[in-house]
This record gives C-alpha cells, structure tokens and sequence, in this order.
C-alpha cells in the first residue's frame, strides 16, 4: 500500500471498534465532536508526508523501494539520527510539540525491536519469535499503520506482585492452543488509542522474575477492532460548543486521548506474538534492545518543538503590551530561551555520543535522553507560569473570537487592540495563550510530561544509579593523590 493519505488513515478509522466516551460507544471517532477534529490532526500529517515540501523530510526509499516514513529507519550512523531527528521535527513542529504520541513515536519503538530482532528467540518459553518482529516492522514499512502502546498494568495493590493482587484484573494469557493464546483482564494508559490501528501490548515493566508471573508475562499486537477489546475514555478535554474555532485551537486539535483498554477473551495469534510468558524477557526486553534510547530520541525531539512555541508564545504576548522593555521580564524570558538552547544541546549531544548495539546500528546516548528529560518536565511548568505571568487577568478578560463577528462587534473591535495588535489579532494570540496556560488541556500536558516515563523521583534516582560515576569520582581521586605527594614534598 505504501505510504498513507489523510484520506486513506480517516477511513481505516470506520473499523467497527467499540470506543467508550463519557457513558457511551462512540458511533465514529472521525465525526465524534470531541474526537473528529484529533482525528483530522493525525490525517493531516500523513497528507505531509505526500506534500513535496515536506516528502523528502519525513519520508525515504524502503527495503522494496517504496516510500516509508524515515521514523521507520534503523540508524546505522550518527548522521542516520540526525536525519530521523529532523524528520520527527517537521511532526512535533506541526502540532507544537503538544500532540505527544504521532504515530512516528511508535514507528521508531518497532523498528528498534526489529533490528534487534534476534533478542526475541532467546526465550524461556522455547518459541523463536524474533520472524514475528520482523515480519510486523515490514508490514509497518508497507502499510504506514498508526499504533498506541499499553505497557501498565492497573494499581490495585502496589505493595504486592501483579500474580498476588486481590483483585486479579491485570491482563493475564487464560488459554493456549495450538493457533495463538487468549487473553483477558486491562491495561493502561493507553495514548491515541481511539485513533490507532493496532494496539502493541508491550511488556508490563516490572515483572517480577518468577514462574507464576508467567501469565502476566508478554508482548504481542493486536487490531484495536479485534473482537473483545474495548476502549474505554477518560473525559474530553475538547471544550462543547465552543463559541469560535480560535477560543481553543489546541483543546480542539491535539487531545489525543489517552484510555484504558479491557480485554474480554481476545485472541492472539502466535504470528502476532513477540514474548510469552517469560518474565526475564519482558524485564530485560527495554535495555536489551535499546528501546527506551529510541522512543526518548523521539519525544525529546518533540520536547524540544514543545518548548520553543511555548518560548515563542511568551515572547509575543509580551511584545503585544511592550512589557518586554522590562528587565524583569527579559529575564523570564531568557529563561525560557535557556531552557529551549539546554533542550537542543542535550537532544543533540544524544546523538553525538551514540553508542553501537551490537545489532548493527547505533542508539542515542541514554544519559544525555534521561537528563533531558529530567530537565524538561520541571522547566516546562515554568513555561506555563511565565505565559500566565505575562498573560495575567487578559487570559480571563479577553472575550471569545465569535464577539467580533457578532451584536457587539464594533465595540470589542475599538476597545480590545494594544499598541501593537488590532483587536482580531489580540483575542486570537490570548486565547491562543489561555489554551497553552490554564485549560484543561494544558493541565493534561504538565501532567503527562511529568509522568511521561513514570515516578520522576524514581527516574531520578535510576539517573544516579545509572551514571557512569566512576569517570567523576576517579578525578578527585586523582586530586588526592596529587595533594598528597605535593604535601609529602613540603615535608608534610
């Protein structure tokens, strides 16, 4: 089939799935009010990768010589990465760095698993899956499918392991047969599921290493209208009848929902499966394979286009009242801009201190990844502070865009402009502001970023224990040992 149209990504939507919404199945996700607009988000990057100013950023020649996405490359070279980076970067742009699961976040994740396909016949369970990897990546090549990943398994009792809860509702493998395994019970969170194809189970981190943990331990992919899934919604944050488009342009562009999903029975067949029940695999299957390097080289290079609009959205709301020629505020805003400049540097550092596989290609640094992410969470809660900031009582006090076409319209059109901004220029850029700042939108963004990779304070503490401290610490050692002979020649 080849790369995807809007079109032909819309219409692979019409599926027949069962998506739950605030009390009920939605009858189509392409036309719902609160899922449409998401859904034509998605469609519209997938028309990028036909537009011929863009088709040479994010596509490239596949193993068929078809074009397939560049997310889908398995870098070999420093130079590979960068030009992935940049290819990531025209998506994350597009959406402002808000839409936080484009379907290029998962191309990386399965192309990662196939080049080191290889890992998968190393199993306990004694089945040589690694051709069920590869024969899934070719299919992504070919076919350019949107996935959503689930990899949480629900928090009954966390003091406990997942085969010791009270209530056993984890998804767990209940039947083998000679065609494939059924399984049944939840997972979460399941990000862009409403508007994906497949749904990758991936492995629940962590398993503990035990037999009776078995059930509970695999990796497979199903369709997300195959019979007995059900994906079930959190609310919208897509504000209802709204009075304008431009009164909130991200709430109604980029929620990309974010569901947990009930498995009643599925069926899984063993050509679809990538681990089965093998504890040690799906703890080992992330660092084994360089998975969580690749998937933070993708979401780092969105953190990155996420801070630079919100820098570039403080910038220009201050220049819009000149209170930009406060030292103050020069100041929040150089913060800003400093933060922008450490995202760069680290994203970038990632790919010049690359390390080799073993599998033939070569994966980002994960302690300049780790750092950045680290770093960015925190920063970007100051990002919002600094918009409502300067923002201030205007984020509340401007009115809807729908007044300057309405009864009022000539008043607001005198009275809402600055001296730099007609009044239609004003509402826009503000309400624009009000949705990055303090909408419920923007509240799932802070949140999601900063428990995108799960515990910050855990992360942190795998940030120190990871590190390669020894360089650091055999330095003062040599500082010591130099103190101590200069103080042995003074007659010390």
């Amino acid at each position: 089939m080849g790369l995807r149209t809007g079109k032909q990504y819309i219409e692979s939507l019409r599926d027949g799935r069962h998506v739950y919404l605030e009390g009920h199945k939605v009858k189509d996700v392409t036309v719902d009010p609160r899922l449409g607009l998401t859904a034509q988000t998605v469609g519209e990057l997938y028309d990028m990768q036909h537009d011929p100013e863009f088709r040479d950023l994010l596509t490239m020649d596949g193993p068929d010589g078809e074009r397939m996405p560049v997310a889908c490359m398995q870098p070999r070279t420093i130079a590979d990465l960068a030009r992935r980076r940049q290819a990531m970067k025209v998506w994350s742009d597009a959406t402002c760095g808000l839409f936080g699961r484009t379907p290029d976040f998962m191309n990386v994740g399965i192309a990662t698993l196939a080049s080191a396909a290889s890992v998968f016949d190393n199993s306990a369970s004694g089945r040589a899956l690694s051709s069920n990897v590869l024969a899934y990546y070719n299919r992504l090549c070919r076919e350019d499918i949107t996935m959503t990943h689930i990899q949480v398994n629900p928090a009954v009792d966390r003091s406990r392991q997942v085969f010791q809860q009270a209530k056993d509702i984890a998804l767990k493998i209940v039947k083998e047969t000679d065609a494939g395994f059924y399984v049944n019970g939840m997972r979460l969170v399941g990000t862009l599921a409403q508007f994906a194809n497949d749904i990758v189970v991936m492995p629940s981190v962590v398993v503990n290493n035990d037999d009776k943990a078995g059930d509970y331990a695999f990796a497979f992919v199903t369709p997300v209208a195959a019979d007995g899934v059900r994906i079930i919604s959190r609310p919208s944050v897509v504000p209802q009848n709204p009075g304008h488009f431009l009164d909130h342009p991200l709430s109604l562009q980029y929620d990309e929902g974010d569901a947990v999903i009930v498995f009643e029975n599925v069926f899984v067949p063993w050509e679809n499966t990538f681990i089965f029940r093998d504890p040690s695999m799906c703890n080992a299957v992330y660092k084994q394979t360089f998975l969580a390097e690749n998937y933070s080289h993708q979401t780092m290079t969105r953190a990155l286009a996420k801070a630079e609009f919100m820098a570039g959205l403080a910038c220009k709301m201050a220049a819009a009242t000149k209170v930009d020629v406060f030292p103050n505020v020069q100041s929040q805003l150089a913060e800003l801009l400093i933060h922008v400049e450490t995202q760069r540097a680290l994203l970038m550092q990632s790919e010049q201190l690359a390390v080799p596989t073993g599998f033939g290609t070569v994966a980002p640094s994960k302690m300049a990844l780790q750092a950045a992410q680290l770093h960015f969470y925190e920063r970007y809660a100051g990002m919002i502070d600094c918009v409502r900031t300067i923002g201030a009582g205007n984020l509340i006090g401007v009115p809807s865009y729908a007044e300057l076409s309405g009864e009022i319209g000539p008043l607001v059109k005198e009275y809402m402009g600055t001296a730099t901004l007609e009044a239609d220029e004003r509402i826009q850029l503000t309400r624009l502001a009000a949705d990055a700042s303090f909408s419920a939108f923007s509240g799932r963004q802070a949140l999601y970023e900063r428990y995108y990779q799960g515990d910050p304070v855990r992360k942190t503490c795998s940030y120190f224990f990871d590190y390669p401290k020894q360089e650091l610490t055999s330095r003062i050692d040599r500082v010591l040992e130099k103190q101590r002979n200069k103080a042995r020649q003074l007659g010390g």
